[in-house]
């Protein structure tokens, strides 16, 4: 006959054993993102002074550069998960081919339905000093106008009023307001949320591609019109520039299967 110190000790195997088995693991599964970029619907052409905007200017694209931030993932039921990958922050850099991908694992399986993230960084990730390596850490914003990092850095050239040829330094980040003396008063934050719909399944152990696309020329023209002969080569320093360009990034961007 079995001792009752042994079939209380069988007993215990017995029920961790149970609750061992019966704790399902959470299923994971990833997803890759990347990063496209088009002006009219067309693959962007770099280094060719062949588009228009809205506004009549003749302009080209040399680079493309930009944070994406705060990335949340939202499933059918409209609950929220966060990407905490990499801190949940992308550098993108059209001339860095690793940065135009984005892989993002640990996605519990499921339905979702949107994707959501801050367009350049928050006051709780925009922080001078953060990134300590290139190539982000060349994308600083100067401590006097704010510190931090840019946004985006959209550079090329444009054909001017005159018929000359001048620079296009499109670079948003932190803005300022000033006094009458041209002092600065006060920092605003320029940076937004997009949020954007996308219905797509991530199944376990599978790795899901999804397309972040990026249409430039909505960057100046949906709703506030933007005309380089108005703003000139550089608007660091222009928070009117910044809040049209702002405005108009709620339209840019698009995400697929």
């Amino acid at each position: 006959m079995m001792k009752k110190s042994h079939l209380i000790h069988l007993l215990t195997i017995l029920i961790l054993c149970v609750a061992l088995f019966s704790c399902k693991k959470q299923p994971y599964g990833s997803v890759e993102l990347s990063f496209t970029h088009t002006v009219d619907a067309q693959p962007l052409q770099f280094n060719q002074l062949i588009y228009t905007n809205t506004a009549g200017n003749q302009y080209q694209v040399n680079e493309v550069k930009y944070f994406i931030s705060r990335m949340f993932l939202i499933d059918a039921n409209g609950t929220s998960v966060e990407v905490k990958q990499d801190e949940g922050i992308h550098y993108m850099d059209c001339d860095i081919a690793h940065t135009l991908r984005w892989k993002i694992e640990k996605i519990p399986q499921g339905h979702y339905a949107a994707i959501s993230f801050v367009f350049g960084l928050d006051e709780a990730d925009n922080r001078s000093n953060r990134f300590v390596n290139p190539p982000e850490s060349n994308f600083f914003w100067p401590d006097f106008l704010g510190g931090g990092y840019h946004y985006m850095q959209i550079n090329g050239k444009f054909l001017n009023r005159a018929g000359a040829i001048q620079n296009m330094n499109i670079h948003t980040g932190i803005g300022q307001l000033r006094d009458e003396s041209g002092d600065i008063t006060q920092f605003v934050q320029n940076y937004f949320t997009v949020t954007l719909p996308v219905h797509f399944f991530v199944y376990a152990d599978e790795t899901l591609p999804l397309t972040l696309n990026m249409e430039i020329q909505r960057w100046f023209d949906t709703p506030n019109l933007y005309n380089f002969d108005e703003f000139g080569i550089g608007i660091m320093q222009n928070q009117r520039a910044q809040e049209l360009l702002k405005g108009n990034g709620w339209n840019v961007f698009t995400c697929r299967l």
